[in-house]
């Protein structure tokens, strides 16, 4: 006899899990109907007593209200209008709640095949009557006056509590006070009928939900020893073939999915076998000559590829700055040769032009040729000892004139009970100089009219730390690692200024990083930015000072 499918079972008994589902919210889906449905009849008993409470209440207020007026004592019409006008709400909301119970009450008993209880369609028919006495008293109580002098009290308040209780020859006390009985009977006994709805409801759950776990468990168990050996086995032969054994083989006891599976593994392991004794010998065979040649080439390869790379990002850096000033250059002389002969001051004017291309072109030219020696390791540093608080000096009162020009304000801050003439730095004092002329030319450049920059230095662990802070536009979070990327201007800094190549920041850094320092950036948008310059500190004497100046 062929063996079942595994699928086959897994289907069967995931068919018993949903159909048991099924059953159950079947039994809890008709069990709240049951207690919604006891629900709502204890509900309307309530709201029914408490309307028959609220209209007795009510009629009682406005007997005492009658009373007062004849005795001319304190009656306000607006108490009288408040409480006729509760009672027609009271009535109203009776009509509609009586209509709910004896429609309940019909639905119940044709669902038992009992009959309506009598107090309940004689409640529902009653509520005519009491229209038609609020209506008989609010007519009466309108035509209400205080007795005159003399006048006899006793007859005309029976004649008041005759229209109070008398409809239609029919005594509205005994009706009301007849319902409210029934009613303080009803309500507890709806309720309790509502809790005995909610505890089956429950047991029937618990119940359904005990055999479902139970069902659940036992196909769990029984699927769980079906799949025991056989995932037992693959796992075994798994990592028999994981440590190397290809030799290793299962065991096909049954026709099923998992008897194929191990088929197919073994047919498998089998291919392996075979597939890794030839790839062991044609590895042998390649093992040599491949590790001959590696070395050889991996050197070669790096040789190449960084000196390839050098070479791209200079033609690249040299095509992108020199085509601006090359073409201002060559459109002024065009202009200047078209046409007729210009006068002597015209041609003058396009030299001057073309002139000041050519020095932008050279400035150009001179960046890229640093950057160019940098990363050739080739920039000259012709470093000596130099005295920081004078060189610091001279950049501030070199930036304090280009920040005139754009309406900036430049100080230069003293460390405090320091004394800058002793503090010297191993430095190319050219090269340092530059680097800070960048740094202050854009705090100068990015900062708006008013706005003011400062510069100051201080020792910190062994280190000397240049600091440059403006009050500028900033630069936002997501832009500040690729400042110091050449050709690399933000959003914010194009916006403000359309000039500029990008490539100041980037000398800075190479001039900073040839004297073994560092130069970090810190900004926020609209509030500056604060640009600091950290260099080892020279405390030796073996290297003479630099001659001043006379």
């Amino acid at each position: 006899m062929p063996s079942i499918k595994f699928r086959t079972r897994l289907s069967l008994a995931f068919a018993t899990l949903v159909a048991l589902v099924c059953i159950q919210a079947g039994f809890i889906y008709l069990g709240s109907e049951r207690v919604t449905f006891a629900k709502q009849h204890s509900r309307l008993a309530s709201d029914i007593l408490s309307d028959l409470l609220e209209l007795s209440t009510n009629k009682q207020r406005l007997r005492v209200w009658a009373s007062q007026r004849l005795m001319n004592g304190d009656a306000p019409i607006e108490a009288r209008d408040r409480w006729l006008a509760g009672m027609r709400t009271s009535a109203a909301s009776l009509r509609d709640l009586t209509q709910r119970d004896l429609d309940w009450w019909t639905r119940s008993s044709s669902a038992r095949g009992t009959q309506v209880p009598e107090d309940v369609a004689h409640l529902a028919a009653s509520i005519d009557l009491l229209d038609a006495n609020i209506a008989e008293v609010q007519a009466r109580l309108l035509r209400l006056e205080p007795l005159e002098q003399g006048a006899e009290f006793s007859s005309v308040w029976q004649q008041l509590n005759q229209v109070f209780d008398v409809t239609r020859g029919r005594d509205l006390r005994e009706l009301v006070n007849g319902a409210i009985a029934r009613q303080r009977e009803a309500v507890p006994v709806a309720r309790k009928a509502t809790e005995r709805a909610v505890e089956v409801l429950r047991l029937q759950a618990i119940g359904l939900a005990v055999l479902t776990l139970v069902a659940a468990v036992l196909i769990a168990i029984r699927l769980n020893r079906r799949l025991q050996a056989p995932i037992a086995g693959l796992l075994a032969g798994t990592q028999a073939l994981q440590a190397g054994r290809m030799d290793h083989r299962l065991e096909v006891g049954s026709r099923d999915e998992f008897g194929q599976v191990a088929e197919h593994f073994n047919a498998m392991a089998a291919e392996l076998q075979q597939r890794r004794s030839d790839a062991e010998a044609a590895r042998h065979k390649l093992e040599a000559a491949v590790d001959a040649r590696t070395a050889e080439l991996q050197s070669a390869h790096v040789t190449l590829q960084n000196i390839d790379q050098r070479r791209r990002q200079l033609f690249a850096d040299l095509s992108h700055e020199l085509r601006t000033p090359a073409t201002a250059i060559r459109g002024e002389a065009e202009i200047a040769l078209r046409g007729a002969d210009k006068p002597l001051a015209e041609y003058k004017l396009t030299l001057s032009r073309i002139v000041g291309g050519v020095e932008q072109l050279a400035r150009v030219i001179d960046d890229l040729m640093l950057i160019a020696r940098a990363e050739a390791d080739q920039l000259v540093i012709r470093q000596d000892r130099v005295d920081l608080g004078l060189l610091v000096g001279d950049a501030a009162e070199q930036a304090e004139a280009l920040g005139a020009l754009h309406g900036v304000e430049v100080g230069l801050d003293a460390p405090h009970g320091a004394q800058p003439a002793l503090v010297h730095v191993h430095a190319d004092a050219d090269r340092l100089r530059q680097a800070l002329m960048i740094v202050l030319d854009n705090a100068v450049r990015y900062s708006r009219p008013g706005g003011a920059v400062r510069i100051g230095w201080c020792e910190l662990d062994g280190c000397v730390e240049i600091a440059v802070r403006d009050q500028g536009i900033g630069i936002d979070a997501d832009e500040l690692p690729t400042v110091f990327q050449r050709f690399t201007r933000g959003q914010r800094a194009r916006a403000h200024r359309v000039d500029g190549t990008g490539i100041g920041l980037s000398i800075a850094q190479v001039i900073v990083s040839a004297h073994e320092g560092r130069i970090d950036i810190e900004s926020e948008p609209f509030m500056g930015t604060t640009v600091r310059i950290r260099l080892p500190r020279f405390d030796g004497i073996d290297l003479p000072m630099a001659p001043e100046a006379a």
